[in-house]
């Protein structure tokens, strides 16, 4: 009896240990597909989000076309919409940075967003932005980042 029931014992702890194993297969299954399905809706989100700036930048094209020019906007309602234009693409900038260091996003994705960014921060409407309230909500480290741009010489 001690002999089968030590028997027992053994057969059910190596049954016992393929149960564990086949668990941990699973769950490494989900995870990847749970990762998958993440990185998907990521892009998702970054071509709707890209969607929604064109045309708000389509529909205030003088503005934006004046701040890419580096021209001196009005006072007051022109100047307002300039900060806000332009912080709506920091907001998605840092969100797509973000998105990038926690392996979301793609480096082709994340190099063409910098590749944006570079040139805007150093233009005029940057330096009334990095001191306006909106600048304020964003991260130390995308800030820094930016910072690191405006330092840079402007490339022609």
């Amino acid at each position: 009896m001690k002999a089968k029931l030590s028997e027992l014992a053994s057969a059910a702890e190596i049954i016992a240990s393929i149960g564990v194993v086949l668990s941990l297969i699973f769950v490494g299954l989900q995870i990847r597909d749970a990762n998958r399905e993440t990185r998907a809706a990521t892009l998702r989100s970054a071509a709707d989000t890209e969607l929604y700036m064109a045309a708000e930048v389509a529909n205030h094209a003088a503005t934006w076309d004046k701040l890419l020019n580096g021209e001196p906007l009005t006072r007051g309602a022109e100047r307002r919409k300039g900060i806000i234009l332009f912080n709506m693409l920091m907001i998605e900038s840092e969100n797509r940075y973000h998105q990038f260091n926690s392996g979301y996003l793609s480096a082709e994705s994340w190099e063409g967003r910098l590749s944006t960014l570079r040139p805007l921060a150093n233009l005029p409407i940057y330096r009334v932005w990095r001191n306006s309230p909106g600048a304020k909500g964003h991260s130390a480290d995308f800030l820094e980042l930016l910072d690191s741009f405006a330092q840079e010489a402007p490339s022609e």
